[in-house]
C-alpha cells in the first residue's frame, strides 16, 4: 500500500513536471521576448532608414523651395523691370500723345492760317486785279497825256497858257490850273509807280504765302505721320509689355502655387520626420520594455529553476528516506516474523507438554498479544499514510500553482482584432477613397472613419488598444493629433486620432486599451466637432478601413 501510494505521488509530480515546463512561468518565454526584441530592432533599423529618406526628402523640398523662391525673385525682378519699361513706355506714349495733340493744335492753327492766307490771297488777287485795271487805265491816260504833250509841245504850251492871261487874276488862275494839271500828271505817274510796286509786292507776298502754307502743311503732316507712327510703335510696345507682364504674372502665380505645394510638402516631410522621431522614441521605449520583460522572465525562470531544483532535491531525499524507511520496515517485519515463529515453536513445545487448560490459557494470551501487534502496526500504517497524503497534497498544490501562473498570463483580447471603438459617439462618415472633400470641394481620399457626439460622454477619446504614444501634437489638416503604435496578435499597427480639442498624453507614453487619451474637437481642416480615426497595419502611411477592426 505505502509503496503504491509513493509511486502514485511520484508519478503525479512527474506528469505535472512534464505538462508544465520549468521556463513557462509566464505566457511569454525568453525566446518569444528575444524574437520581439529582434523584430523591434529590425523595425527600428527600418525606421532609421525611413528617417534618412525623410531627411533627404525634406532636404530636397527645401532645395526645391529655395530654387522656386530664387525663380520667383527673378520673375519679380523681370516684372519690375518690365513695369519700369512699361512705365517709361507709357510716359513716352503720353508725351507722344501730348506732341500729337500739340501737332494737331498746330495743324489746326496752320489750317486757320491757311484759311486766313487763302482769304488774304483772294484779297490780294482782287487787289491785284484792281491794281492791274487801274494801271491799265492809267497807262491809257498816260499814253493820252504823252501823245497830247508830244502834239502840243509839252511845257511850252503850259507857258503860253500862263502868259496868255489878260490880267493878273487870270494869270493866277491859269498858273493854278497849270500846277493842278502838272500835279495831276505827277500824281498819276506816282500812283502808277506805287501801284506797280504794290502789285509786285502783292504778287511776291502771294507766292511766298502759298509756298509757306504748302511747306508748313507738308511739314506738319509729316510730323503728324511720324508721331502717329511712333504712337503706333509705343502702343505695340505697350501691348507687348502688357503681354509680358501677363505672362510673368501667370508664371509668378504658378510659381507661388508650386511654392505653396512644396511648402505643404515640406511641412508634410517635417511632420513625417517628427512622426518618425516620435515612432523611433516609441520603438526605443518598447525595446526597453521588452528588455525589461526579458530580464523579468529570466529572473523568474532562474527562481523557478532554483525552486524546481530544490524541490527535485527534496524529492530525491524524500524518496531515499522512504526507501530507507521501507527497508527498515521490511527488516523489522522479518525480525518480527522470525520472533513470532520462534514464539510459536516454543508455544508448540509447551502445548505438547501442558494440559488442555494450560494450553487454552496460553492460546488466549497469545491471541491478546497478536491483537496488540496488529493494532500497533495499523497505527503506524495510518500515520505514514497521513504523512504521505499531506506531502501529496502539497506537491499537487505546488504543481497546480505553477500551472495557474501560466493561465494567469493569457488575457483574451477585447475582440478578434484586438481593437475597441475609440469613442461611444455614432459614426458620421465612413472610410472612402473617393470622397469629395467638404471644404476644398475636390476628390480626396478619406482614410478613416468620423465619429460625432450625442453628449459630453461621447467626447472622451480612448486608446483602441494597448500601445505606446508615437506622436502627440499638431499636424497640418489634422489639427491636434495623437498617434499610438500597437503590437496586436503579433502584428504592428498605428492608430490615429485627429481634430482633437485637447490631449493628455505625450510622445513615448504607455497606454492601455480604454485609457482616455484626448477630447473630441474641431481643430485643423474640420467643419464641426468630431473624431477622425484611422488604423494603419504595419505602421503609418498604410490606411485601411477601420470598420473591419472595431466593434
Amino acid at each position: 500500500m505505502r509503496s503504491m501510494r509513493a509511486f502514485t505521488v511520484s508519478s503525479l509530480i512527474t506528469l505535472l513536471a512534464i505538462a508544465v515546463p520549468i521556463h513557462s512561468v509566464s505566457a511569454e518565454s525568453v525566446e518569444d521576448v528575444e524574437d520581439e526584441i529582434n523584430d523591434l530592432e529590425e523595425e527600428k533599423s527600418d525606421l532609421e532608414s525611413k528617417k534618412e529618406k525623410a531627411k533627404k526628402k525634406q532636404a530636397d523640398s527645401e532645395e526645391k523651395l529655395e530654387s522656386n523662391q530664387k525663380e520667383q525673385d527673378e520673375v519679380e525682378s523681370e516684372i519690375s523691370s518690365i513695369d519700369e519699361e512699361l512705365n517709361q513706355t507709357q510716359s513716352d506714349l503720353s508725351e507722344k500723345e501730348n506732341e500729337i495733340e500739340e501737332t494737331n493744335q498746330e495743324i489746326t492753327s496752320l489750317t486757320n492760317e491757311i484759311e486766313e492766307l487763302s482769304d488774304r490771297i483772294e484779297e490780294l488777287e482782287d487787289d491785284i486785279v484792281d491794281l492791274e485795271e487801274r494801271i491799265e487805265e492809267r497807262d491809257e491816260l498816260i499814253k493820252d497825256r504823252l501823245r497830247s504833250i508830244q502834239q502840243n509841245g509839252g511845257e511850252i504850251q503850259y507857258l503860253e497858257v500862263i502868259f496868255g492871261a489878260q490880267n493878273f487874276s487870270e494869270f493866277v488862275s491859269r498858273s493854278t490850273a497849270v500846277n493842278k494839271v502838272m500835279d495831276s500828271d505827277r500824281s498819276i505817274l506816282e500812283e502808277q509807280a506805287n501801284d506797280k510796286a504794290q502789285l509786285e509786292d502783292d504778287q511776291e507776298e502771294l507766292e511766298a504765302s502759298k509756298a509757306t502754307v504748302e511747306e508748313n502743311k507738308v511739314a506738319v503732316e509729316e510730323n503728324k505721320a511720324t508721331l502717329e507712327d511712333q504712337q503706333d510703335e509705343l502702343l505695340a510696345l505697350q501691348d507687348q509689355l502688357d503681354d509680358q507682364v501677363s505672362d510673368k504674372e501667370t508664371l509668378l502665380a504658378d510659381l507661388e502655387m508650386e511654392y505653396d505645394d512644396m511648402e505643404e510638402e515640406k511641412l508634410t516631410a517635417e511632420e513625417e520626420q517628427e512622426l518618425m522621431d516620435a515612432q523611433a522614441e516609441a520603438k526605443q521605449v518598447a525595446l526597453e520594455s521588452a528588455e525589461s520583460k526579458k530580464e523579468d522572465i529570466e529572473q523568474k525562470e532562474a527562481e523557478e529553476a532554483a525552486r524546481a531544483e530544490a524541490e527535485a532535491k527534496a524529492e530525491e531525499e524524500r524518496k531515499a528516506e522512504e526507501a530507507r524507511q521501507e527497508e527498515q520496515e521490511k527488516q523489522e517485519e522479518a525480525q518480527q516474523q522470525e520472533s513470532e515463529q520462534q514464539d510459536q515453536e516454543q508455544e508448540t513445545e509447551e502445548n505438547d507438554q501442558s494440559e488442555e487448560d494450560t494450553s487454552s490459557e496460553d492460546e488466549s494470551s497469545e491471541s491478546s498479544d497478536s491483537s496488540k501487534d496488529d493494532s500497533s502496526e495499523s497505527n503506524d500504517d495510518s500515520n505514514e499514510e497521513e504523512n504521505d497524503n499531506e506531502k501529496e497534497d502539497e506537491e499537487v498544490q505546488v504543481a497546480a500553482h505553477a500551472s495557474g501562473e501560466v493561465m494567469s498570463q493569457s488575457v483574451a483580447p477585447s475582440n478578434s482584432s484586438g481593437f475597441i471603438r475609440p469613442t461611444s459617439g455614432p459614426q458620421t462618415s465612413p472610410f472612402d477613397p473617393n470622397r469629395v472633400h467638404p471644404i476644398h470641394g475636390d476628390v480626396r481620399p478619406h482614410n478613416g472613419m468620423d465619429f460625432g457626439q450625442r453628449g459630453e460622454a461621447d467626447k472622451e477619446i480612448r486608446s483602441a488598444a494597448d500601445g505606446v504614444v508615437a506622436f502627440a501634437g499638431t499636424m497640418s489638416g489634422y489639427g491636434n493629433t495623437v498617434m499610438v503604435t500597437h503590437e496586436v496578435n503579433g502584428e504592428e499597427y498605428t492608430t490615429l486620432y485627429a481634430h482633437l480639442n485637447s490631449f493628455n498624453v505625450s510622445n513615448g507614453d504607455k497606454v492601455s486599451q480604454g485609457d482616455q487619451i484626448a477630447v473630441m474637437g474641431n481643430t485643423g481642416g474640420s467643419t464641426g466637432v468630431h473624431l477622425h480615426f484611422e488604423i494603419h497595419p504595419g505602421g503609418y502611411k498604410n490606411p485601411v478601413n477601420p470598420a473591419g477592426y472595431i466593434n
